[in-house]
């Protein structure tokens, strides 16, 4: 039986929308979601694609890194 591996993973979101003077609406517009999940994602509620993380890396113009940290 294989051990089950724990991943947290932190998010910048809110801090790099608020630097680039994004709203959460606006933000969500830009990658095709929707506002309740860039909340949820800064709420750390749920985690997003890694699709949608590098959409959302590239309106915010920060590499993956900087946005997402992994524990």
């Amino acid at each position: 039986m294989q051990k089950q591996v724990e991943v947290k993973i932190e998010n910048r979101i809110a801090e790099f929308r608020k630097e680039k003077g994004l709203s959460q609406h606006s933000l969500a517009k830009a990658v095709g979601l929707k506002r309740r999940s860039i909340m949820a994602y800064e709420n750390k509620t749920i985690s997003p694609t890694l699709e949608t993380a590098y959409k959302i890396c590239k309106v915010l113009d920060k590499d993956i890194k900087q946005v997402f940290i992994f524990d």
